[in-house]
């Protein structure tokens, strides 16, 4: 029997019907663009969520800034010196006058302010804006405050030390002694504690935080006698007047006790020059008094025989050390004594101003005058 010819077509219709099973194999494959709707929807989502997320950042940072409900009460703030940017925001933060030191920090850095200056601010307040803190601190902080502490020229050590304890009265007296005791002057001798003569007198503003710094009180005088005596040459004296510094220093204050006008300061210097040369004794009484812890008063004839390195009608020369602060008009004075041949002098007028002459009997004849007139001899 002979092989069939089948038509192509009918061939594989037949093989087609021998395999019914082949159509499982086939899977559905869903459209692309599900999936990349579904991504984007997310990716919405989160956006969305960012978004509300740096609103509400935002929204708190400006709270931050401007803060609601306007300004409270007045601030005062201290910086201390050295304060970084962090540590205002935090001092700030602790007076209530920002909410947020660290949204400070940043926002200062953003405004390109700072560093700010360390003192005492105002015009400050709780709750206040940020803008206006770095506005008033831009400003720079107030003046420190300070107390006037008036030393008049003619003053002891004693009577400077009764002034400062009357204008800081939170001063310790013993503390006041010792800073006294250890201030030195570089017109000091290396052996002497005492600052007699050595503070200078003028008026100073003292700071209030040096209120209860008696070191930095006494300090702050011997630093301007310092560089009061630089400034007129007072190391120059061994030179110009053959005295050392110390001594210029001893016999200005002589000339601050006697001398009552500005005209006869360099004359009463002449006097004293003429005298050491001399080797005559110089009859001072203000040095005396000064011993005797009195001053201005008339001296009886028992006082004027006391036995003291600062009886100047008993000792030849100079007082052991200074009896006053002299001012810088007594200090030039001894160190440019005026040219005369003066040995004597005696007050004159009412004004305090005085008569000098190189005659004894003269001398006598001017103070017989001073007697009559009322006037006390000097």
């Amino acid at each position: 029997m002979s092989d069939i010819d089948l038509p192509e077509t009918d061939r594989s219709t037949v093989e087609s019907s021998d395999h019914p099973a082949d159509d499982e194999e086939y899977v559905y494959l869903p459209p692309e663009h599900s999936t990349l709707r579904r991504a984007l929807y997310a990716a919405g989502g989160i956006l969305a969520v960012i978004v509300v997320l740096l609103a509400l950042g935002g929204w708190w940072v400006l709270r931050q800034v401007n803060p609601s409900g306007g300004p409270g009460d007045p601030v005062t703030l201290v910086v201390p010196t050295g304060s970084s940017t962090a540590q205002i925001g935090t001092l700030l933060q602790d007076k209530g006058v920002v909410s947020s030191g660290a949204v400070f920090q940043y926002y200062v850095k953003f405004r390109g302010a700072g560093p700010f200056k360390a003192g005492e601010y105002d015009g400050l307040y709780e709750n206040d804006s940020m803008g206006n803190v770095v506005t008033r601190l831009k400003k720079g902080p107030l003046a420190p405050r300070t107390r006037e502490l008036a030393i008049p020229e003619g003053l002891t050590v004693a009577e400077i030390k009764a002034k400062v304890l009357e204008v800081f009265p939170e001063m310790n007296a013993a503390d006041l002694d010792t800073a006294l005791a250890t201030v030195r002057s570089k017109y000091q001798p290396a052996d002497s504690t005492n600052l007699e003569g050595l503070l200078f007198p003028a008026t100073y503003q003292v700071l209030e935080s040096d209120a209860v710094d008696e070191q930095k009180v006494v300090q702050q005088m011997v630093t301007k006698f310092d560089q009061v005596g630089d400034a007129i040459g007072l190391d120059q004296a061994p030179a110009t007047v053959g005295l050392s510094p110390y001594q210029t220093v001893i016999e200005a204050s002589l000339i601050e006790r006697e001398a009552k006008v500005a005209g006869d300061r360099p004359k009463i210097a002449r006097v004293i020059a003429n005298r050491l040369v001399a080797n005559q004794r110089l009859e001072v009484d203000a040095s005396l008094e000064y011993a005797l812890g009195m001053k201005g008063q008339a001296l009886n004839a028992s006082q004027l025989n006391t036995d003291s390195p600062f009886n100047l009608r008993r000792v030849a020369g100079l007082p052991p050390t200074p009896i006053a602060s002299p001012g810088q008009a007594s200090l030039e004075a001894a160190l440019n004594p005026e040219a005369g041949p003066w040995l004597y002098y005696v007050l004159a007028n009412k004004d305090g101003s005085h008569y000098f002459t190189a005659d004894y009997n003269d001398f006598l004849r001017a103070k017989k005058v001073a007697g009559q007139q009322g006037l006390l001899g000097g």
